[in-house]
């Protein structure tokens, strides 16, 4: 006996036999219990999901010989339906629309629709690919839809729906087939392979159900695939990955684990094991981000069997993954995948792009806990019910146009100096301040120049200390920073004083000439008063807590306020938009 492949051998006969389709099996028996036929039906959706089955079964509920009316439910038994499924009822017509695309064959079909039917008690046109009609064609058929004799029914099916005319559409009860879901297709697979009398491993029925992509023909297609090259021995995952040349469950949990334990080596050498053995990396792609979705959603929303679809042994590799990273760090990681996903489709070079998403997976930095942090600052800031740690002495604030003097130079990297034309005999400046104060090479212009240069080489935080602040030369290789006022506060300006040593560093190394630089408090009244006094280790921490902030949401420090209880110096202008920043 010939083989018959399972997509026609299980195909449904009856409505109830139909998968994940309940909402149309539904309606039509309803319908057809209630004598509400239409003239016209369109089942429009993806390959392999029922179409063309739900037709022919409409079409034996409408001709079943169990009733002198149309039935709900075919029998599925008697003469007409058996025909049916033949293929061999003289009143059911299936027409391919590739095929039927004139106006000549629609004036055929239309002079046989006149005759009444030769045994049942409609005449059925079945036109697959409706959409592949040509226009005109279509135009043809027009009238015909709008007042088709009482015998007949249209049956259309598509898979672009989007092609068919809006004409042909408000003339015709249109149906949305879905997607059959992964469960609902293994489940299927497991009941045809047990029909069999034949054995199979749960791992690879999900697998094959999720490599039909919805389809149910494309998944039995791929279940005789697969139980070809397994033989006798019954079927198992590892021999359904080898068929279908996809990696196995394995590799994810390895890669997964390399993100987690920020191991780039371990996390390329599995890439590149892939690449060599020809797997499709979009594939992979895909594949690891469903990884990725479902530690999440076990941290987010615990387990579930409706939630995964995923077998025993993968659940297990999914929560030793969620274990290892927090909610956070897997959805950043999430992220840098799908980039990389989207990116791969017009890449030239797929493992390159997959390569740079996995370095920058390991480089997630653990992120802080928020909640903590904002306790933390909390407790740091002032309350009505919370005393103030005790004040310091005050410290005496500069006049106006009073500079002090910043740290000392960092030394330059070794150079060889010029011999200089007449040596000076002072012998209390350093050699290196003394080499730049007599340089012929001095040049203001360059030296504003390295200055932009080495302030956009800091952090973004440290970055903005200098926003609005005015930069004066005091003579070769003495530089004179006046800082803004808004930036004049006492915390403002430790921070200031700890990155001069940074800038001075730059100038060592990229410059011609080290420099100094003194810093210029602002002229403010109440400068005094706007920074209240405390102890050193409690400044500290306030701003290891702001850094933290700063470092979590990645974020620029544009201004600095007083707290709202604390004494403020003058008040400042309406606050502009814009003032706090973050990057994406």
């Amino acid at each position: 006996m010939a083989f018959i492949g399972s997509a026609r051998k299980w195909r449904p006969q009856r409505f109830e036999e139909l998968i994940g389709q309940d909402h149309i099996r539904r309606t039509l028996s309803n319908g057809l219990a209630a004598g509400r036929v239409a003239a016209a039906y369109l089942f429009s959706g993806t390959r392999g999901v029922g179409k063309t089955t739900t037709a022919r079964i409409l079409a034996k509920a409408l001709n079943c010989e169990s009733s002198d009316k149309p039935v709900p439910e075919p029998c599925a038994s008697c003469a007409s339906c058996a025909e049916i499924a033949r293929g061999a009822h003289p009143d059911i017509l299936e027409i391919d629309g590739a095929t039927y695309t004139g106006v000549d064959n629609v004036r055929e079909l239309q002079e046989k629709l006149q005759f009444r039917p030769l045994r049942g008690r409609y005449k059925v046109v079945i036109i697959d690919e409706v959409h592949q009609i040509s226009r005109a064609a279509f135009n043809a058929l027009l009238k015909t839809l709008e007042e088709p004799p009482p015998h007949v029914v249209f049956v259309f099916a598509t898979t672009e729906l989007q092609k068919v005319p809006e004409t042909i559409l408000s003339r015709c009860q249109t149906f949305e087939f879905r997607r059959i879901a992964p469960g609902q297709v293994a489940a299927q697979l497991a009941r045809i392979v047990k029909e069999q009398n034949l054995k199979a491993e749960e791992g690879a029925l999900r697998l094959i159900a999720r490599m039909g992509e919805g389809s149910m023909r494309d998944a039995q297609s791929i279940l005789d695939q697969v139980l070809a090259y397994s033989g006798e021995g019954g079927l198992t995952a590892k021999a359904a990955e080898e068929v279908l040349g996809v990696p196995s469950s394995e590799v994810y949990r390895r890669i997964a684990s390399a993100v987690a334990a920020r191991d780039a080596r371990s996390a390329l050498g599995g890439l590149a094991q892939l690449f060599e053995a020809g797997h499709d990396l979009r594939f992979f792609c895909a594949s690891l981000l469903e990884f990725l979705r479902d530690c999440m959603v076990l941290q987010a929303a615990g387990e579930g069997e409706d939630l995964f679809d995923a077998g025993p042994e993968e659940m297990e590799d999914r929560r030793a993954i969620a274990a290892k990273l927090s909610f956070a760090e897997a959805h950043q990681a999430y992220a840098i995948l799908q980039r990389a996903g989207v990116e791969l489709r017009n890449s030239d070079h797929p493992r390159m792009t997959l390569e740079l998403a996995l370095l920058r997976m390991c480089q997630i930095e653990p992120l802080a806990d928020l909640g903590r942090l904002v306790e933390r600052l909390e407790s740091l800031a002032p309350g009505p019910g919370r005393p103030s740690p005790p004040a310091a002495p005050p410290r005496p604030p500069a006049p106006a146009g009073r500079t002090e003097e910043a740290r000392p130079a960092a030394p330059p990297p070794p150079r060889e100096e010029a011999p200089a034309a007449s040596p000076s005999p002072s012998a209390g400046a350093p050699r290196a301040h003394a080499a730049a104060v007599a340089s012929p090479d001095w040049d203001p212009a360059g030296a504003r120049r390295i200055w932009g240069e080495a302030v956009a080489a800091l952090r973004p935080a440290r970055q903005v200390l200098f926003k609005g602040a005015g930069l004066e030369f005091e003579g070769p290789g003495r530089l004179r920073l006046r800082v803004a006022p808004a930036n004049g506060l006492a915390q403002t300006m430790d921070l200031i004083r700890e990155t001069l040593p940074l800038i001075e560093s730059h100038f060592a190394q990229h410059g011609p000439w080290p420099v100094r630089v003194s810093l210029e408090t602002p002229a403010a009244p109440a400068l005094a008063e706007a920074q209240p006094g405390g102890d050193e280790a409690r400044r500290k921490e306030e701003q290891s807590a702001i850094q933290e902030v700063v470092d979590l949401f990645n974020g620029q420090i544009v201004d600095i306020r007083p707290h709202r209880g604390r004494r403020a110096g003058p008040p400042r202008a309406a606050e502009e938009p814009g003032d706090i920043q973050g990057e994406d």
